[in-house]
């Protein structure tokens, strides 16, 4: 009976996390720019742009493992994301390193 129900705990888990990813893929593709990722957390961009530089809760720094560099430009897997909304901004301390520091354009957007 105990098996039967941890079963069913996992099964819900993790229909969760696939309505939330379902979610993400079907309004904003796989990959989720900073100020898409800003109006789904219902915050400003600016605003998570200094939250993962200043690594202060497990949700910035969850997503500063979820974010993907392409050129001068900053992508946010889908994936990640969704799982960070699903397990309410847990994530690892010991991983803080991860974050890459921000660029010269970043931080003069950050002093303005």
């Amino acid at each position: 009976m105990i098996t039967t129900d941890t079963n069913t705990r996992a099964q819900t888990v993790s229909d969760a996390n696939s309505s939330t990813y379902d979610y993400l893929l079907t309004h904003y593709g796989p990959l989720l720019t900073l100020k898409q990722l800003a109006r789904v957390l219902h915050t400003t961009p600016s605003g998570l742009r200094v939250a993962m530089a200043r690594h202060r809760d497990g949700m910035a720094n969850g997503l500063c493992s979820a974010r993907r560099q392409f050129g001068r430009r900053a992508y946010f897997e889908a994936r990640r994301v969704a799982d960070l909304i699903d397990d309410d901004g847990a994530h690892d301390a010991r991983r803080v390193h991860e974050c890459a520091p921000l660029s010269a354009h970043s931080a003069r957007s950050l002093n303005r």
